[in-house]
């Protein structure tokens, strides 16, 4: 259950600062923003972008494996992963490195899942 469940309307501003700031920026600026160029540094590109989205993927799955079960878990993984995946791409192949575009997308899917929550819909 999440924090904003039920709360409708009155949650959008704790949504909107949870979701930019305390999530996908920290996250971006983690993965994509240092272990990605760090890694990519050091190894091939599709490599490097492989392993921090199987990172990305794992974190996000770990999070929820005590809440549900392994395949959901599995698909959790693998679904974030890609999604880390894509946006590990498009920073360094069409944003000019910049984690502006993954940060704003990041932040999108998670506002999303936060008014989801909110009014209930998951």
């Amino acid at each position: 259950m999440s924090r904003f469940s039920g709360l409708g309307f009155k949650a959008l501003p704790s949504i909107l600062i949870y979701s930019i700031f305390q999530t996908a920026l920290p996250e971006e600026i983690l993965f994509r923003g240092f272990l990605l160029k760090r890694l990519a540094s050091r190894l091939p590109f599709r490599v490097a972008n492989t392993l921090q989205a199987a990172l990305f993927g794992l974190l996000h799955g770990l999070m929820f494996a005590s809440q549900t079960s392994w395949l959901t878990s599995m698909l959790i993984i693998l679904f974030t992963g890609g999604i880390a995946a894509y946006l590990g791409f498009v920073n360094e192949k069409k944003s000019d490195g910049s984690i502006l575009s993954s940060w704003g997308t990041h932040a999108l899917a998670n506002i999303f899942a936060g008014l989801c929550s909110a009014f209930m819909l998951i």
